[in-house]
């Protein structure tokens, strides 16, 4: 009589699903945002796909960092779970035409799709290699994903890029019962928004540091939703993000932020008002001559003009002039020309911007003229030697 053998064939599914493509083409192009491309850890440069019995194929990845949890609606005729090379499978997915995309997991890892004329099989790795996801457990607050994007997308360009001080790398969520804010800054130049919001579910003010990865990731999670709320939550070692059916989480800093209110200048007497679109492009004309190092500008006022000029031996000289209404003592006051031009773009070139100093040699301050019925922002520069 022959011995049984209960030794799994290499074609017996693991798990079989099918699932529309274009429905499966979204949730992994997020994903795969968020998975390594080059590490010592082969498993964190894929995704790990669940197929349950409740009809949901949920996508999973982590840099172990930052994670990011998605689902889509499928067809489950075998359940279970799979490794797949996040890269090769998103590739492979956008060059599919569109209509239902049948796959299967075999005992070797082995991930097989079959979809319109095309056959395929790629090589994954054992499920039992991803690391586990975290997942909330506090109290979560609900907050309007308008305020938020629009506090990330105004903030993110502030953010430090710097490895020295690494709390910069950070933005500073500020939530109170009737707006929320957030602060971003790089050492050398700071932004504060603010999004006047009622009813968020919070006492006095909560504060929580955001990493710059992590803020990368919610603007392309926010832009692409139609869902109106989210909720926020967190833990002593992580933040969580739920937005509809996405999860995005990331690991918190420790450390203190800097004191932005004590950065912010109180005492700035001399100011003039000037044409967003005209200081962007002359800024811009002027940094075309300006040392590449620095990218020094300089900026005088004097007798209702305007005057942004700088200089190098190498390039040679620029100047522009722009009629201003100014009539207190001249001054003179250096910038790094690009953090102006950074700022300008993002507030976008209608309208006015108020311009204030107080000499030549302390931090200046540009203030949207016009009341912004979605957001308020100020944005503080450190002068420089030019």
């Amino acid at each position: 009589m022959a011995s049984s053998n209960t030794t799994p064939k290499t074609d017996t599914p693991l798990m079989e699903v099918s699932v529309d493509r274009n429905n499966l083409l979204a949730e992994v192009t997020i994903a795969a945002r968020i998975s390594e491309t080059k590490t010592t850890q082969p498993i964190l440069t894929h995704l790990l796909l669940e197929a349950s019995a409740d009809g949901r194929l949920s996508i999973s990845t982590t840099d172990l960092t930052r994670s990011l949890k998605t689902e889509c609606p499928a067809q489950i005729k075998v359940t279970g779970t799979a490794a797949v090379p996040a890269q090769q499978f998103l590739d492979y997915l956008k060059l599919l035409p569109s209509g239902p995309v049948h796959f299967k997991v075999l005992a070797n890892s082995h991930l097989q799709v079959n979809a319109g004329s095309s056959r395929t099989r790629m090589p994954g790795r054992a499920p039992s290699e991803f690391p586990k996801m975290p997942s909330p457990s506090g109290h979560a607050i609900g907050l309007n994903c308008r305020v938020l994007r629009t506090l990330v997308r105004q903030s993110l360009f502030a953010v430090s890029t710097g490895e020295d001080r690494y709390l910069l790398r950070a933005a500073q969520l500020l939530l109170r019962p009737d707006r929320a804010g957030m602060v971003a800054t790089d050492g050398h130049r700071l932004s504060f928004v603010v999004v006047p919001e009622e009813g968020i579910p919070v006492e006095n003010v909560q504060k929580s540091l955001i990493p710059r990865e992590c803020l990368t990731d919610l603007l392309a999670l926010l832009s692409a939703t139609k869902e109106e709320k989210l909720q926020f939550s967190e833990d002593e070692a992580n933040l969580f993000f739920r937005i509809g059916s996405r999860q995005l989480s990331a690991r918190k800093l420790v450390g203190q932020f800097p004191n932005y209110e004590g950065v912010m200048p109180k005492d700035l007497p001399n100011s003039t008002v000037v044409r967003s679109a005209d200081l962007l492009t002359s800024i811009q004309r002027v940094l075309e001559f300006a040392d590449a190092r620095s990218n020094g500008v300089r900026l005088h006022l004097a007798e209702n003009t305007l005057t942004i000029s700088s200089s190098t031996p190498e390039l040679g000289e620029s100047e522009e002039t722009l009629a201003v209404s100014y009539s207190s003592e001249p001054l003179t006051v250096g910038f790094n020309g690009s953090y102006l031009v950074e700022f300008l773009r993002t507030i976008g070139e209608k309208g006015a911007m108020r311009l204030s100093f107080k000499d030549g040699n302390t931090a200046g301050m540009l203030v949207p003229e016009s009341m912004n019925l979605e957001y308020q922002q100020r944005y503080v520069v450190m002068p420089m030697r030019t």
